[in-house]
């Protein structure tokens, strides 16, 4: 039971547009957060890689290249990234141990030495040489004196006098502060790929688990969603103009924070720092991509339930438009290139085209064409004369069957009017199949009076007797009391009759109002059997029922309903060969359910399936069943009433029915 309850308050939830966002919402929170502290997790492991590359290497060498251009030849420089240096502490002194420049303020230069995670320290000879005196085993020592002879490689004698007998000490402390100094902007480009990669890696995840739950989830649930309906009611060139839209909205903005100079939104900043910006764009942005691909797959899944034809092809601007040229020129087509010797087109291009032929001639034979012309008239006018007559004997002919004589006969070779002539010809015919079925119905109400009539008889004629009997005053109490007992049985009899007679006659003629709504037809079968039980337990047939534990709901009136099945398992009591087995069984797919109901007759069905369903007819000819024939008439004009279905199949003495109705969308 609590499992049912929970499956319920999930379909519940992604029926409605705002479970759908709140999903959504949840997996790109999630997502978006657990960046952090993965990145956290690697970001020691990040510094001390940034230490080890090339891209360190270039720094430094950058930094002493900007000091001596500031420091030593004292030029008007200014970059902020290397001004405010917190991160890489440096100390120069030239070889009488005088300070040329230093950033370590307040710090001697073996406490900063002690506490870093860097130590490099360099001394210049006399022609300005660079040397390494210590550094950590995995710096690139090489690499980084190569670089640097380059760069402080003098141009004239007097520079290198500057570059001669220096002493450097570079180092890194162990707690980085984040002020966007040369050493963080630079280890922050340098981890961007890597965080880049994290960020797709997370996503990829999380758009595989949101892949993966949007099609476990009962696409009956989804549809329910009125985001999904108007998306799947979308054109498919508007949803890629939705997607499209989407990818130019995410380059807008990341052309903005590429371009900015404000230090809080730019990118470097916010995929490092995941700053609030990380969180204000993020996630919005996120929350929208995963409701786009929710929204795709489920149409996906519409697509697959409708077929690619109607879900995809028709529900496309391309399509229609496909179906709509393509239908046109079947149409044009078939008028033109359809061959039929009687149809009055192909005679009518004949004479038009027979009438060009004769006016090129007339016209390209110059003076001699007024003659031509005079005799083409009279011919012409000869044919309509004759095209007149026929039509003359046509109107005549509809003006006899227009007065229901349908003995007329026309001619064979109406020429041009021949279709018209085929055309009253299948009228004449039509009208009379349309006399035979109105006969037939009418022999069908004369039957139908005769039937009832012979069964309101029967129980009017017993309360008639023994209502003159009961007027002997003479009669013992227990005769009378059996004499009531007898009247009443027959006054209720009579009275089943009549509602009997009435509800079939509204249904039929579809004079009824059917109260439709959501109803589970299991239930509603299972309570039925539930309330005939004690006649069920009367009978000696043994029921075999078959039915689905979930629930399936249609759109039904349930009090029409209820008396479908009632009706039918009536019959089945009334009419089974004693002492066998009744099979109830239910068939199920996703648009509709059918309920069939098999027992063996006691009777000879020697008689169309279809006629069992008419009004009156009974399978017991001898009419000594209790009933008045109308019960599975009844039950097939509500099933028809409710867009359902209801079918008889005879196969000897097993009468099998079958009752569907289509599932609530």
């Amino acid at each position: 039971m609590d499992t049912n309850l929970k499956k319920d308050k999930h379909n519940k939830l992604i029926s409605t547009s705002w479970g759908i966002l709140l999903i959504g919402l949840i997996i790109a929170v999630i997502s978006v957060a657990i960046y952090v502290p993965i990145k956290d997790a690697k970001s020691k492991d990040d510094v001390q890689k940034f230490l080890e590359s090339h891209e360190f290497i270039y720094t430094l060498g950058g930094l002493t290249h900007y000091l001596i251009q500031t420091e030593i030849e004292h030029q008007d420089t200014y970059r902020p990234h290397y001004n405010n240096l917190e991160n890489i502490k440096y100390y120069w002194q030239d070889k009488d141990n005088k300070p040329l420049a230093s950033n370590m303020e307040g710090q001697s230069r073996e406490s900063e030495i002690k506490n870093s995670q860097f130590y490099l320290h360099i001394i210049t000879d006399d022609q300005g040489k660079p040397t390494i005196e210590s550094a950590p085993n995995w710096f690139k020592k090489g690499q980084f004196i190569a670089y640097l002879s380059h760069l402080l490689q003098p141009d004239t004698e007097n520079e290198a006098l500057y570059l001669a007998n220096l002493d450097i000490v570079y180092t890194v402390p162990q707690k980085l502060t984040n002020n966007n100094d040369l050493f963080i902007r630079d280890l922050k480009e340098y981890t961007l790929i890597q965080d880049l990669l994290l960020i797709l890696l997370i996503g990829g995840i999380s758009i595989l688990l949101l892949t993966i739950l949007t099609f476990a989830l009962p696409y009956s649930a989804q549809k329910q969603a009125s985001l999904v309906k108007v998306f799947n009611k979308l054109y498919l060139e508007l949803k890629l103009i939705i997607w499209l839209a989407f990818f130019l909205i995410c380059l807008g903005i990341l052309s903005l924070i590429t371009s900015t100079n404000n230090a809080a939104i730019n990118y470097l900043n916010i995929i490092h720092d995941a700053n609030v910006y990380f969180y204000a764009i993020g996630i919005p942005v996120t929350l929208i991509f995963y409701t786009l691909i929710y929204l795709s797959i489920t149409n996906l899944k519409h697509i697959y339930h409708v077929g690619i034809k109607e879900g995809l092809i028709k529900n496309s601007l391309f399509g229609k438009l496909s179906f709509y040229v393509i239908k046109s020129v079947k149409r044009t087509l078939k008028q033109v290139v359809e061959v039929d010797i009687t149809d009055s087109n192909q005679q009518l291009f004949k004479l038009l085209g027979l009438n060009l032929i004769v006016l090129i001639i007339i016209a390209l034979t110059g003076g001699f064409g007024v003659f031509l012309a005079l005799v083409y008239t009279a011919l012409l006018f000869n044919y309509l004369l004759k095209v007149l007559d026929k039509a003359r004997a046509l109107n005549e002919a509809s003006s006899q069957l227009a007065k229901g004589n349908f003995d007329i006969v026309l001619p064979a070779d109406m020429e041009i009017l021949s279709p018209f002539a085929k055309n009253l010809s299948n009228i004449k015919e039509g009208f009379k199949v349309a006399v035979d079925k109105e006969i037939k119905s009418q022999n069908m109400k004369t039957e139908l009076i005769s039937n009832v009539s012979h069964d309101l008889k029967t129980p009017l004629t017993s309360i008639i007797t023994y209502v003159d009997l009961l007027k002997n005053e003479d009669l013992e109490k227990e005769t009378q009391r059996e004499y009531i007992r007898v009247l009443d049985e027959k006054s209720k009899r009579l009275q089943v009759l009549i509602e009997d007679l009435f509800e079939a006659s509204k249904a039929s003629s579809g004079n009824i109002e059917m109260n439709l709504e959501p109803v589970d037809v299991v239930a509603l079968l299972r309570q039925t059997m539930g309330e005939m039980e004690e006649r069920i337990n009367d009978s000696s047939l043994q029921m075999k029922v078959k039915l689905p534990e979930n629930k399936v709901i249609c759109q039904l009136d349930g009090a029409r309903t209820y008396r479908v099945f009632e009706n039918i398992i009536s019959n089945i009591l009334k009419y089974s060969m004693p002492n066998t087995r009744v099979y109830i069984d239910a068939v199920e797919n996703e648009k509709e359910i059918s309920f069939v109901f098999k027992n063996i007759s006691a009777y000879e069905m020697n008689f169309e399936p279809a006629k069992i369903i008419e009004r009156s007819f009974r399978g017991d000819k001898s009419r000594n069943t209790e009933g008045s024939g109308l019960g599975l008439a009844i039950a097939k004009s509500f099933v028809d009433l409710q867009e359902g279905q209801l079918d008889i199949i005879i196969d000897g003495d097993l009468f099998k029915l079958r009752v569907t109705f289509p599932k609530a969308g």
